[in-house]
């Protein structure tokens, strides 16, 4: 029996990516994930359509648009299919984004509602009313970081597949030693 236990985001803005228009690119993965299970649900990349001016403003535009489409839905999904409330954990790898989506507050950045059509307001309600739980994740293993990167390295970009459960059915074996060396790591 598949012990599913709730509905994890991992967003990520990567700042002024394009070397041409100097937008950024942001990225969202949506799993399920239960003790020892990790079920990827969806994934998206998208160029954002303005220009931001800061790593942290490129991260807020990601999450806020991450949140809507991925987020929410898919634990409204998991709660109809399950008939129980499911937690939706936000993953996020920037501290400064973390703290205005807690205080609610970003006087530096006034201008992302023109600028973005976003709310720093509507991710703090969000948050507040407990629609989901936001905490930092280490860079290391931040799964949305395959939809907004480009990778040369050839082992960077298989910790990046198997971040989002891609791998090679002959590399299994190594994945699972991999990843029980890095669960030993953080604890």
């Amino acid at each position: 029996e598949m012990c599913i236990r709730d509905v994890h985001l991992f967003a990520d803005g990567e700042f002024a990516g394009c070397k041409v228009t100097c937008r950024s690119t942001g990225g969202g993965h949506l799993a399920i994930m239960g003790p020892n299970s990790c079920s990827p649900q969806t994934g998206k990349s998208a160029r954002h359509g303005a220009v931001s001016s800061s790593t942290p403003e490129s991260e807020l535009y990601t999450g806020h648009i991450m949140l809507k489409l991925l987020g929410i839905p898919g634990k409204d999904l998991w709660e109809v299919l399950l008939r129980e409330g499911i937690d939706l954990f936000f993953h996020e790898d920037n501290q400064a984004m973390i703290q205005i989506v807690r205080t609610g507050r970003n006087p530096t950045m006034r201008h992302l509602g023109r600028v973005h059509k976003i709310a720093v307001a509507w991710l703090h309600e969000q948050w507040f009313a407990g629609v989901f739980t936001l905490f930092y994740e280490k860079s290391d293993l931040m799964a949305a970081d395959i939809y907004t990167k480009s990778f040369t390295d050839r082992a960077t970009w298989q910790a990046v597949c198997w971040l989002i459960n891609v791998v090679d059915p002959k590399m299994l074996g190594t994945m699972i030693r991999y990843n029980a060396d890095t669960k030993k790591k953080l604890e």
